[in-house]
């Protein structure tokens, strides 16, 4: 391998990590305008708007954060047909989330800005005990019908 090969290589692997919290949705169903945006963080903050997040990645020395807006309040119904709903303000900050949102541009005074609409949530981390891929659940923060089955790879 040439020098120059070996340096793009080394570059590549020291630029993955911090690149790690963005990904790819797993497939399944979805609203019609989602292309499968994700952030995978620690809750930092809930602004004094308790639908807005704000979460946050660190490795080493290098971070990213990520903040959005809940469409609506969180919710899920079990198998008996409890229905179970949440704000983002009753997440315990330093829980680990998996954001599935839609940014959309906006311009406002001439400044374009892109905002960040959470749809949905999944916990990877609780109380610093890890979920397992297999096991996560996604939970809709929306009104709308995730509908469309969608696949990401």
């Amino acid at each position: 391998m040439s020098k120059s090969l070996r340096i793009i290589f080394v570059a590549c692997i020291f630029s993955v990590p911090l690149r790690a919290q963005h990904g790819t949705a797993p497939n399944g169903y979805y609203p019609s305008t989602y292309h499968g945006s994700i952030f995978t963080g620690s809750l930092e903050s809930v602004s004094p708007n308790p639908q807005e997040i704000t979460l946050a990645y660190t490795k080493g020395s290098k971070s990213d954060r990520f903040a959005g807006r809940l469409e609506s309040m969180c919710g899920w119904q079990d198998r008996d047909g409890t229905t179970h709903s949440f704000k983002a303000s009753d997440i315990p900050r330093g829980t680990i989330l998996t954001a599935f949102y839609i940014p959309t541009k906006k311009e406002t005074g001439g400044e374009k800005k892109t905002e960040n609409s959470v749809f949905a949530i999944s916990y990877v981390e609780v109380n610093g005990k890890k979920i397992s891929e297999d096991k996560r659940v996604i939970i809709p923060c929306s009104e709308q019908k995730f509908t469309f089955f969608r696949v990401f790879q």
